[in-house]
C-alpha cells in the first residue's frame, strides 16, 4: 500500500497545499487582519514587501542544494529533509501568529511574517527541486498541473473552510487553524518517493558560479531573463490592494469570501486544463503568449469590479482571474522548467522563481500609495500598463524571434501600441481636460498605429489588419460608453475610422515610392 502510495503523481496535489499555506496565510486574510487593525493601505503595500525575502532565495539554494542534516538525509534524502525540516518551523510560525494583535505588535507580526518568508522559499527551493527531479517519473506538465490544482486547494478550498467555519474576525483562531494544517502535511514528505539526486563535489561557491555559467551561455538568454522578470509583475504589484479593495466597496464579508473560493478552486481546474491543453497541442512558447494577454485583461477587469461591485460581479471577475493565474502559472513552471539544467536544478530553478518575484515585489510597496493618489479604478488601469512588456517579449518567444532586429521592433512596437491606445481609452481623466482637439488626437493615435502595423506585419493580409483595428476603434468606444467614463460620441468613431485609412494611405505611398527607387 505504501509503495503505491509513493510511486504517484498525486503527491505533489499535497505538496501544492503544503507550498500555498504560507501564501495563504500571508496573503488576502493577512491584509484583511491588517486593515481591520486599523492599518493604512500604503503601509499594507509596504508591509507587503516583506516578501522580497522570497525572492532572495536563490541566494540560499546552493546550501539547500548541498547541505545535508544530520539524521533527515538518510531517511528521507537532501531534498525531502529540507521540505519536511521547514513544513515543521512553518506550523510553529503560524501558530505564533495566532497569539499576536497587529494593533500593538505590528513589528512582531512583520518580523513572524518575514520568518515565515524565510521558511516558504526554504520549502519552495527543496519542493522545486523535487518537482524537477521527480519528471523521470512522470512528465513535466502533468507534475505542474496537479502542482498547481494543490496549490489552488490550499489557497481557496482552505480558505473558504476558513471563512465558513471561522469567520473573517477571529483571526488567532484563523491562524491556529493553519497551523494545524502545516503540521499534518510533513506526512505526506515522510511517503513520498525518493528521487535520484545527483551529488556534486564541488563547493558551495564554484557549483553556485558554474550554474550561472551554464544558465548565460543558453540562446538569448538576456532576452528570455528580462521576460521571466516582468512576466507576472502586474499580478504581484496587484496583490496587496485586492484585500483593500474588498474592504472598501463592502465585499470583505466572510460568507463572500467563502463563495469566491470556492468558485476560484474550480477556477483552478479550468484554468490548469486549459494550460495542459495549450502546451500539448499549441506548444509553450504559445501558451506564454496566450497567457501574458489574459493576465492582463484579466488585472483590468478588477476596474469594473471598482464601479460595479455587486456580489455576481465579484465572483465572476475573481473567477475569470483565476483561470488566467492557474494557466499562467503552469505555463510558466512548464517554461522554467525547460530552461533548468538538471546538475544545477536546484539552484538556478531558485533563480529563475526568484527573478519572477523580485521586480514586482520592489514595486508593489508602492501599491498602496498609487491606489490612494490615482483611486482604485485608475490602480488596475496601471496593472494592465505594466503588463503591456510582458506581452510584447512572450509575442517574440512564440514567433522564437528573440534577437532584436528593425522588423521585430516594428511588431513590438505595434502591439504595445495597439494595447496603450486601449487602456487610455478607458482610463479616468477625473478633472483633467486636454486643450488639444480630441478628434486629432484620435486621428493621428489611428493613424500611427495602422502604419505601424502595416509596416510590420507585410506578410499578413492587409484587409485583414485593417478590419482588425476598425473594430478595435469601435469596441473601445462601446466599452467607454458601458463603463460611464464617458458619453458615446460616434465622431469619435468617425476620427478613429478616418486615422486608419490615413495610416494605410501613408503606407502604400511609400510603399510605392520605395519599389520605384528599388
Amino acid at each position: 500500500m505504501i509503495s503505491k502510495l509513493k510511486n504517484t503523481q498525486f503527491n505533489f496535489l499535497f505538496l501544492g497545499i503544503s507550498a500555498a499555506m504560507p501564501s495563504f496565510a500571508l496573503g488576502l486574510p493577512f491584509g484583511l487582519w491588517l486593515l481591520s487593525a486599523d492599518v493604512s493601505k500604503e503601509t499594507l503595500g509596504l508591509v507587503t514587501v516583506s516578501s522580497l525575502i522570497v525572492a532572495l532565495n536563490f541566494l540560499w539554494s546552493p546550501f539547500v542544494n548541498k547541505l545535508k542534516i544530520p539524521i533527515l538525509y538518510k531517511l528521507l534524502g537532501l531534498r525531502r529533509s529540507w521540505l519536511l525540516l521547514s513544513q515543521i518551523i512553518l506550523g510553529f510560525l503560524l501558530l505564533s501568529l495566532s497569539f499576536i494583535n497587529p494593533k500593538d505588535q505590528l513589528v512582531l507580526v512583520v518580523i513572524l511574517a518575514c520568518l515565515i518568508y524565510f521558511f516558504s522559499s526554504v520549502q519552495d527551493i527543496a519542493l522545486d527541486a523535487y518537482r524537477v527531479e521527480y519528471d523521470k517519473y512522470f512528465d513535466a506538465e502533468n507534475l505542474a498541473t496537479v502542482y498547481q490544482i494543490g496549490y489552488k486547494v490550499g489557497a481557496f478550498l482552505i480558505g473558504a473552510q476558513v471563512y465558513n467555519l471561522i469567520g473573517a474576525d477571529n483571526w488567532s483562531l484563523i491562524y491556529l487553524y493553519l497551523a494545524f494544517l502545516m503540521f499534518a502535511l510533513p506526512l505526506i514528505t515522510i511517503l513520498s518517493q525518493r528521487v535520484d539526486e545527483l551529488e556534486s563535489n564541488q563547493s558551495t561557491f564554484s557549483q553556485f558560479l558554474d550554474a550561472f555559467r551554464e544558465l548565460l551561455q543558453k540562446k538569448s538568454i538576456i532576452t528570455l531573463l528580462v521576460l521571466i522578470g516582468i512576466y507576472k509583475i502586474s499580478d504581484i504589484v496587484l496583490g496587496p490592494m485586492a484585500a483593500s479593495l474588498y474592504t472598501e466597496v463592502g465585499l470583505n464579508k466572510p460568507d463572500f469570501l467563502a463563495q469566491k473560493s470556492y468558485f476560484n478552486f474550480a477556477a483552478t481546474f479550468v484554468g490548469s486544463g486549459l494550460a495542459l491543453w495549450s502546451i500539448k497541442r499549441l506548444e509553450i512558447n504559445f501558451s506564454m503568449f496566450l497567457g501574458a494577454i489574459i493576465v492582463l485583461c484579466s488585472n483590468v477587469l478588477f476596474s469594473f469590479l471598482f464601479l460595479y461591485p455587486t456580489f455576481t460581479n465579484f465572483i465572476a471577475i475573481n473567477f475569470l482571474d483565476t483561470i488566467a493565474q492557474a494557466f499562467t502559472a503552469v505555463c510558466f513552471i512548464t517554461f522554467l522548467v525547460g530552461l533548468v539544467d538538471r546538475r544545477f536544478t536546484a539552484i538556478q530553478y531558485a533563480f529563475l522563481a526568484s527573478l519572477v518575484i523580485i521586480p514586482g515585489t520592489l514595486m508593489k510597496g508602492s501599491s498602496g500609495f498609487i491606489a490612494s493618489a490615482y483611486g482604485f479604478y485608475n490602480f488596475f488601469m496601471i496593472m494592465g500598463f505594466l503588463g503591456i512588456p510582458a506581452v510584447c517579449l512572450s509575442y517574440l518567444l512564440y514567433k522564437d524571434q528573440l534577437r532584436w532586429n528593425a522588423n521585430n521592433g516594428f511588431k513590438v512596437l505595434s502591439i504595445a501600441l495597439a494595447l496603450i491606445i486601449s487602456l487610455l481609452s478607458l482610463i479616468d481623466p477625473g478633472e483633467t481636460s486636454s486643450q488639444m482637439n480630441d478628434k486629432l488626437i484620435h486621428f493621428s493615435v489611428y493613424a500611427i498605429l495602422t502604419y505601424i502595423t502595416l509596416v510590420a506585419s507585410k506578410n499578413t493580409n492587409t484587409i485583414y489588419l485593417l478590419m482588425i483595428i476598425l473594430t478595435l476603434g469601435i469596441s473601445l468606444e462601446f466599452t467607454q460608453s458601458i463603463t460611464g467614463l464617458r458619453n458615446f460620441e460616434y465622431m469619435d468613431i468617425i476620427a478613429n475610422s478616418l486615422g486608419v485609412f490615413a495610416g494605410f494611405a501613408f503606407h502604400f505611398l511609400m510603399d510605392r515610392n520605395l519599389k520605384k527607387s528599388a
